[in-house]
């Protein structure tokens, strides 16, 4: 019985030890968006997959309230289309068209965006566990790989459990998703989302910068 016991006990410090670092990682991650919705100036660079094949997005975000979104096809990189928001305007750029301001839902639209991704503090970023100090691009970073946290049983599962059935498990996420922080300056610097062992290829990268001497100002615009 005594050895059952240290046994237990073991278990439960080991358990324990784990989620405790598990809230230390997490912690870390809040912290550094935390940190960054506190910078002035940030610039993030999307490789992203859509309808027209991959394209890339740069956001580049001013306190309190501009923000520009320029986005290129790798086909036709050289006409973006362009979208600048001042305050409470917002104008948008077709590739070779005119500038045309948007309308108030639309603008509406791009100031909640920007306050979601940009200008309020983050809540909950999710469950993390680190993955320790490694060098991307010749830069050192810290590495933290998400977790999948548990979901709410579905009403089959429930009823399932009821009849003394085994329910089936729903489907993990195949992609990962890692965040990289710099830890000289404690900020994010990239998140990619990849499957396990694919890093060096993500499906979805987003880098972030901070620049200084960011500059948005309203368009001229045809009436």
């Amino acid at each position: 019985m005594k050895i059952l016991m240290c046994g237990s006990v073991a278990a439960l410090a080991i358990v324990a030890s784990a989620t405790s670092a598990f809230a230390d990682c997490t912690r870390e991650v809040l912290q550094a968006f935390t940190r960054q919705s506190n910078t002035d100036m940030v610039r993030k660079e999307l490789n992203l997959i859509g309808e027209q094949g991959p394209f890339t997005m740069t956001v580049e975000y001013i306190k309190p309230d501009r923000m520009r979104q320029v986005v290129k096809t790798l086909v036709d990189p050289d006409k973006p289309t362009e979208t600048v928001l001042v305050g409470s305007e917002a104008w948008t750029k077709a590739p070779g068209g005119d500038w045309q301001k948007l309308d108030a839902t639309t603008t509406e639209q791009m100031v909640n965006f920007f306050k979601s991704t940009f200008g309020n503090v983050p809540q909950n970023v999710g469950l993390f566990e680190c993955m320790g100090a490694e060098t991307l691009e010749g830069k050192q970073v810290r590495a933290y790989k998400g977790l999948d946290e548990p979901k709410e049983k579905t009403p089959e599962q429930i009823e399932a459990e009821k009849r003394g059935e085994k329910p089936a498990e729903a489907p993990k996420n195949e992609a990962l998703r890692v965040i990289y922080l710099d830890p000289a300056t404690g900020l994010p610097d990239r998140i990619v989302f990849a499957r396990e062992g694919m890093l060096d290829k993500p499906i979805f990268k987003e880098t972030y910068s901070y620049p200084t001497d960011l500059k948005i100002e309203k368009p001229a615009a045809k009436p």
